[in-house]
């Protein structure tokens, strides 16, 4: 509608090559075990999907005690009815549209590839790969139920997720575009404004200011196709990488992209091809 197959495919590329890069980098050596196609390889996650419950490779210690991954996915529990999707504009005029889980998820660099994104076995194993790279899941604060149909950016920028997976390389334009300004003293930060996570200069991760205490800054993020959870400041940077800015805006919309009228549509199901 608003770009043609190869730019979307271009898109796809490149933000799961942003978002991923570093985590791929640690895990590497943790996936080369699910080799394959991808439908090989989606086959096999749903195939495991009664597996994982009994598998010791997901029995981490959870509270002093060793919990199953897959128990503590169903505390977490899981939100895959379809959502609205928009396209959105920045304060300049350019257009956003949005992305599907299966847009964004599309041409995953390894060790990453369709087959963790499609099923539920696949998005807990990518619970455990956060959990390898740092980002502990099993001790974060879930605030929603996990939801794939809209990745980190996606959470930050838009009400709802309703941009969906949006790209990593249009959060550069989306700062300058509405009026974002780096703040320069962490203890200037308030309830709002935007948090990004670079890893060699490539932004990663996004999120949101949740309060400022006198233990550091909390922040809201959305972890991937995984769920929204509260942590502090330097909690993610292992997986995301150290560089962490600060942006503010005092634009009336705050951090949200400004729907494009009449641009809504229904998100395809998840998984495409249900298990």
């Amino acid at each position: 509608m608003f770009e043609n197959a190869s730019r979307i495919a271009a898109d796809a590329a490149h933000a799961l090559s942003e978002t991923l890069a570093k985590a791929g980098r640690t895990v590497a050596d943790n996936c080369r075990r699910f080799g394959g196609s991808a439908s090989d390889d989606a086959k096999l996650f749903r195939a495991r999907d009664a597996e994982l419950a009994d598998s010791h490779r997901n029995m981490l210690s959870h509270n002093g005690d060793p919990t199953p991954i897959p128990t503590l996915i169903a505390e977490t529990g899981w939100h895959t009815d379809s959502i609205t999707l928009r396209a959105h504009t920045t304060d300049t005029g350019t257009v956003i549209p949005p992305r599907t889980w299966s847009q964004g998820t599309a041409n995953a660099p390894p060790p990453f590839h369709e087959g963790l994104f499609a099923s539920r076995a696949g998005l807990t194993e990518l619970f455990r790969m956060n959990i390898e790279a740092g980002v502990r899941l099993d001790r974060l604060e879930s605030l929603t139920p996990i939801n794939p149909h809209f990745n980190c950016h996606g959470y930050t920028f838009s009400r709802n997720g309703e941009a969906g997976w949006l790209a990593g390389r249009r959060v550069e334009d989306i700062l300058s575009d509405n009026g974002f300004r780096e703040i320069s003293a962490t203890g200037t930060a308030v309830p709002g404004d935007v948090v990004i996570y670079r890893d060699d200069g490539i932004i990663t991760h996004s999120g949101v200011v949740a309060d400022t205490t006198s233990e550091g800054i909390q922040v809201i993020s959305k972890q991937g196709p995984l769920s929204v959870v509260r942590h502090r400041l330097d909690e993610v940077t292992g997986m995301y990488g150290p560089d962490v800015s600060i942006h503010h805006t005092a634009r009336p919309g705050g951090r949200f992209l400004t729907p494009v009228a009449n641009s809504a549509e229904t998100a395809p199901p998840w998984p495409a091809t249900r298990p």
